[in-house]
């Protein structure tokens, strides 16, 4: 009979790869055509360069380490090693929520008419993707610092006496931090809320935009064509997985991860389905990005003529 743990990680070894495979590819696409073909360079591209960089980060920190253990290695890190891996891990899972929560922004800039209120705001946004990227490095970076104090291998411990447990690593709890825990868990939770609440409303505003737009240019078309096909309705599916998936998988982690907090009964494989949760957006976002991406050579089965989109809407929403 197959273990559990082995079919745990088989999962998390797929996800790694598929993730990291997605990802890294994403990233090579962006960096060459920064560097040997600037004329098709798009503003988009830092921000999804950046994005992907911490979303292999994010597998990689988790994933690996969930793999080594499901295939029988223990203990394999020390104190410090556990503590830089957990901070990193944090660090850019909190990255990978900023910059997903300022794609979702920009791209409603983008897309949004040139005679609306953003219109002044959307010409100049770019010049600052770099000052953004700098205080979303400052503000996770110092969120994070306290999981350095209070993580350290395990070991042979009373579990009582830990908040949280995991494969790798234990979080030291005791009665007179127990406030220390409430908050910071609600600063974890404050700030993927807030990131999260700017990217719905973003994502909200770019689908009435691609839906008011699709009425207006329905009667351009042959009757022929369905709607379906236009680049405007697939920018439109893209966005709405990307923030679908985006808000369960990563909700799912903080919930499951909340129970585990204040749980008085730890359950290893809970802790093991919350880590699988928390990797489930970096490895699927690279599919649907790429898959909206016109700039990778895709296969045409039968050859026909492109489709034309109207002058006053951008090509390509989410690229």
């Amino acid at each position: 009979m197959v273990s559990t743990e082995l079919i745990f990680g088989v999962a998390f070894f797929f996800q790694c790869a598929i993730g990291f495979v997605g990802n890294s590819l994403l990233l090579m696409l962006y960096v060459i055509i920064s560097f040997k073909k600037p004329q098709q360079k798009k503003p988009m591209d830092l921000i999804l360069a950046h994005l992907t960089l911490a979303n292999i980060v994010t597998l990689l920190t988790r994933g690996i380490p969930e793999i080594m253990f499901c295939f029988g290695m223990r203990h394999f890190l020390d104190d410090a090693g556990c503590k830089a891996l957990m901070y990193i891990y944090r660090v850019s899972r909190g990255l990978s929520v900023c910059t997903t929560s300022l794609l979702s922004m920009f791209q409603a800039l983008i897309i949004s008419p040139h005679n609306s209120v953003w219109s002044s705001i959307k010409t100049r946004i770019p010049k600052y993707i770099l000052h953004y990227f700098f205080s979303f490095w400052v503000i996770n970076a110092l969120i994070y610092i306290s999981v350095i104090k209070v993580t350290e291998a395990t070991k042979n411990v009373t579990v009582s006496r830990y908040r949280y447990v995991s494969h790798i690593f234990i979080v030291r709890s005791t009665r007179n931090d127990s406030h220390f825990t409430a908050a910071f868990t609600f600063g974890m939770i404050f700030h993927d809320l807030i990131f999260h609440f700017l990217m719905g409303l973003s994502s909200i505003h770019m689908v009435l935009l691609l839906c008011r737009h699709s009425k207006q240019v329905q009667h351009i078309y042959s009757s022929s064509h369905s709607p379906r096909s236009f680049p405007e309705v697939k920018a439109t599916q893209t966005i709405l997985l990307l923030v679908f998936s985006f808000v369960l998988f990563y909700w799912l982690n903080n919930c499951l991860a909340v129970h585990e907090t204040f749980s008085s009964e730890k359950d290893v494989e809970l802790d093991t389905i919350s880590s699988f949760f928390g990797g489930c957006f970096p490895a699927l976002a690279p599919l649907l990005l790429i898959d909206s991406e016109s700039r990778i050579p895709k296969l045409q089965c039968i050859p026909g003529k492109a489709q034309r989109s109207p002058k006053n809407f951008r090509n390509g929403l989410v690229n």
